[in-house]
């Protein structure tokens, strides 16, 4: 049974889905876990917030699927990129801080563009799949990401570029 002390509510039939706390981090392996489970029941969404409005409290966001939401946090909390804002066993929503650094990998041939994209959906990194190239969200150390990328070096070919912000 799971605790409803790190659950959010506050969904009501007429309104936005009211996201009032930072339960964790997609950093945090209980929150990974939880947000692997999520999306394999297809029950994760995301809400995509500007680098500059990460420091607002209030705002109304709708998630990448559509679902409406209000994001009402106290001054405490911190927002950053992968923080769990809802968890109920229906329903998971992470905020996505756009314009953070990302590695940006661009593969050699179409081969290569299949063995990348499924080694980096077995990694479960957030990622935009974009034409010809797929932008790595990262949410810890680059140096991590980079020790990964060897592995998938040994399976295909492509190139890598950080960026800093969204271009």
């Amino acid at each position: 049974m799971r605790d409803n002390n790190d659950r959010n509510s506050g969904e009501t039939a007429s309104g936005p889905l009211v996201l009032s706390n930072v339960l964790g981090s997609l950093s945090e392996t209980l929150w990974h876990d939880r947000a692997h489970d999520a999306e394999t029941a297809g029950h994760y969404e995301t809400v995509r917030i500007g680098r500059t409005d990460a420091a607002r409290r209030r705002m109304r966001l709708s998630t990448e699927q559509g679902r409406d939401t209000a994001l009402a946090l106290d001054r405490a909390a911190s927002l950053t990129d992968g923080a769990v804002l809802h968890w109920s066993d229906e329903l998971m929503i992470v905020a996505r801080i756009d314009g953070g650094p990302r590695l940006r990998l661009t593969p050699n041939d179409a081969t290569a563009a299949l063995r990348l994209g499924y080694f980096c959906g077995n990694m479960h990194w957030k990622a935009d799949f974009l034409d010809g190239q797929i932008d790595i969200h990262m949410d810890g150390p680059e140096d991590a990401y980079r020790a990964r990328l060897q592995d998938a070096a040994r399976l295909c070919t492509f190139t890598t570029q950080r960026l800093e912000a969204e271009e």
